[in-house]
């Protein structure tokens, strides 16, 4: 009889105690996941090892290591690969950058090196500082020619500054990647220039700093100078290299500050300077007036013209500028505080008398803002 009526207290959602029992268990058996394979297997300490060494969570280093059997260099991939699509994905735009620079030892070469990212937040963060300083010496390096490409896929190798969650062998493009992942953010490889140092002379820089506590050489401004001392057949010996090679720092931090845009007046395009007078020019008769216009005199027109250029020169030609230099007796009590400062070309000079030289020759030199 209870067979019979089975059916028909089924559709009427009435089961027996033993029926409803074992169908309960039987709901809770197909709705349990399966046990994990390696997740029993994979222990702190492993998993301490990997956060280490990626920077990655707690969480996805362990589910790193349960699908790659507790392997650490292949779970090392694993989210290598994981944040590499992530990041690939991004499509948010990279506003905030930092700068850094690096100078070989021997000072034979420098580069300057800007790394973009979404916020500053992570320009604030140590590992991005790192990343930064890593690639500018990856890039001094490098030889000025090969450009942005070859230093996408140039190893970080033992670069100074190199983040502990980047390997020797990894490329700067996936170098980028791979801590963005980390970082959760998009990170691009911005400007860059690289500066090698003349026969006999040395290269030297300066940066700017961003922020009070960042690492040291990034900012937000840099400069980079190649000086040289002349005659060039007279080896300078090892104290006057240093002494040159304080000089150039100097110059650089100048640089930085007054922001030349060329050398010297010769090494001013014949274009630009065109431009500027016929500027200057339209700007003066537009000051004079229609009626008064017409009547200038061609020399004394002359005249204002070659005042308005020189001026032009002190702003935008670096041996024409004044010295941008923290006075050594500015702190000495009695000291003249306002002495009028010294043009570069005329401090050169004095620095060059100084070390025996007949002249120390700014080769050229690189400036970068952000």
């Amino acid at each position: 009889a209870m067979a019979a009526l089975r059916p028909a207290c089924r559709r009427l959602g009435i089961f027996s105690f033993a029926e409803s029992r074992v169908a309960h268990s039987w709901r809770l058996a197909a709705f349990a996941a399966p046990p994990s394979r390696h997740f029993a297997s994979i222990s702190a300490a492993l998993v301490k090892q990997l956060r280490d060494r990626t920077g990655a969570s707690m969480g996805k280093c362990r589910e790193a290591l349960s699908e790659e059997a507790g392997d650490v260099e292949k779970a090392v991939e694993w989210l290598r690969r994981r944040g590499v699509r992530s990041m690939e994905k991004r499509t948010a735009e990279a506003v905030e950058a930092l700068l850094a620079l690096s100078v070989a030892d021997d000072a034979s070469s420098g580069a300057i090196v800007e790394v973009r990212c979404e916020t500053d937040f992570v320009t604030r963060s140590e590992p991005f500082q790192q990343l930064c300083t890593c690639l500018a010496a990856v890039a001094a390096q490098r030889s000025a020619a090969a450009g942005a490409p070859a230093l996408l896929e140039a190893p970080l190798g033992h670069a100074a500054g190199r983040p502990k969650q980047l390997g020797p062998e990894i490329v700067v493009s996936a170098a980028l990647l791979e801590l963005g992942s980390i970082l959760g953010e998009r990170l691009l490889l911005g400007e860059s220039c690289q500066l090698v140092a003349p026969p006999g002379g040395v290269v030297s820089g300066y940066v700017h700093p961003k922020f009070s506590d960042g690492q040291p050489n990034t900012g937000r401004m840099a400069a980079l100078v190649a000086v040289r001392p002349l005659p060039s057949e007279i080896a300078p010996s090892a104290d006057s290299l240093k002494r040159l090679h304080s000089v150039a720092a100097q110059l650089a931090r100048h640089i930085v500050a007054g922001q030349p845009r060329f050398v010297s007046i010769a090494s001013v395009p014949s274009e630009v300077l065109t431009k500027e007078r016929d500027t200057f020019r339209a700007a003066h008769l537009e000051q004079l007036g229609s009626r008064k216009a017409g009547t200038v005199d061609e020399k004394v027109m002359t005249k204002v013209l070659d005042g308005k250029m020189q001026k032009f020169y002190g702003e935008a030609v670096l041996l024409c500028q004044e010295l941008i230099a923290p006075s050594a007796a500015a702190g000495q009590a009695g000291a003249k505080a306002e002495a009028k400062p010294m043009p570069v070309a005329e401090w050169l000079e004095a620095e060059a008398k100084a070390l025996g030289l007949e002249k120390i020759a700014v080769e050229e030199f690189r400036f970068v803002s952000l």
